[in-house]
């Protein structure tokens, strides 16, 4: 499958259209356009296309945009859409229209790993060559920092 995105855009809405998947209290429109696409990319919930040009949108994205809208049909906000759906299969996503198109609520276990948050690290030079990173709280000795460097003097020999 190669959609455009507005053909994925009327496939959703289709669909949803099909299956009375209608997102609750009035939190989103009920079609799928393709500005709601593209904002469900900036968002994280929507997988970039295969392609440019509006054109390279698949059966996972297909499967990631209903899924979407069938959690929101359950009154979740997009920010718990987006940690519910991090790191789903396919088969998930499946899943998760199979039991909208059966008029069941979707049941999603917690994700496995919620996405990574940036982190702070502090760096020290070893030299023109490497560097030992490390996180806050975590301690480094200056005979730490000396037996490594030494470590890597003596394999350069």
């Amino acid at each position: 499958m190669n959609l455009s995105v507005d053909q994925l855009a009327d496939r959703v809405t289709d669909w949803c259209a099909r299956h009375r998947v209608v997102p609750a209290n009035g939190q989103a429109a009920t079609a799928t356009t393709v500005r709601t696409l593209r904002y469900y990319r900036t968002t994280g919930v929507l997988d970039a296309p295969a392609e440019g040009g509006g054109m390279g949108y698949g059966e996972r994205h297909f499967l990631q945009a209903c899924s979407v809208r069938v959690l929101q049909a359950e009154g979740l906000p997009l920010s718990r859409i987006q940690s519910l759906l991090f790191g789903r299969s396919d088969d998930e996503l499946r899943a998760i229209l199979t039991s909208a198109e059966q008029g069941n609520a979707p049941h999603l276990p917690e994700p496995a790993a919620a996405p990574v948050q940036p982190e702070s690290w502090q760096t020290y030079p070893l030299g023109p060559d490497f560097l030992i990173a490390r996180r806050p709280g975590q301690r480094i000795t200056p005979a730490q920092i000396s037996a490594i460097q030494a470590i890597l003097q003596s394999s350069e020999n």
